[in-house]
């Protein structure tokens, strides 16, 4: 598919005032900025990657302002379906995110504040069944955890503590017992 020419082409179209999206592996890199490798300028405007692949692949379609990602991005798997969609502040991921299969079913539903995963985590198996639940604080696993095979049936239930299993939790249909949660902890046992 010839995307990534289509959507440079659109976008020259649009007008001339805009800056012509830029290929990401035509920029320079310095820490965690994109400069324009001419004049070494962090770099503001559209931009893109393509697949390793095929060079006529879209892979990625972000926006940069002062050399690092902001706004809204969507990857794209090197077939050219679409793959997933968040948004970027200053550089980190902020907000909702979601991927897809390569078949369009949901893979992940997450959540970002400035860079970390915060909030509800949802996974879902290819055939749509859901595959995992769980929650995030500041990018620690925290709190209520299940996890089901393709079919739908539990193969585990309990809660976690920065990352660690504790209190009662059903593992194969089997009752196992690990330390005792914090009280803090929601569902904590």
């Amino acid at each position: 598919m010839k995307k990534a020419l289509l959507f440079v082409l659109a976008l020259i179209a649009v007008g001339c005032a805009d800056p012509i999206p830029r290929n990401l592996d035509d920029l320079s890199m310095q820490g965690p900025q994109y400069l324009d490798p001419e004049t070494l300028e962090p770099y503001s405007g559209p931009a893109f990657r393509l697949s390793e692949d095929d060079s006529r692949e879209l892979v990625l379609r972000v926006n940069l302002r002062d050399g690092r990602f902001q706004g809204d991005f969507e990857v794209f798997y090197p077939s050219g379906v679409f793959g997933g969609r968040g948004t970027y502040e200053n550089g980190l991921a902020e907000g909702p995110y979601e991927s897809y299969y390569e078949n369009g079913e949901l893979r992940t539903k997450i959540n970002y504040t400035a860079g970390e995963l915060d909030g509800p985590f949802e996974a879902y198996h290819e055939n749509g069944q859901l595959q995992e639940t769980s929650n995030f604080t500041a990018g620690e696993l925290g709190g209520p955890f299940e996890s089901y095979n393709e079919n739908g049936q539990l193969e585990y239930r309990g809660t976690v503590d920065m990352g660690n299993r504790c209190g009662e939790w059903i593992v194969d249909g089997e009752a196992r017992t690990y330390d005792p949660c914090p009280p803090d902890l929601a569902d904590g046992n």
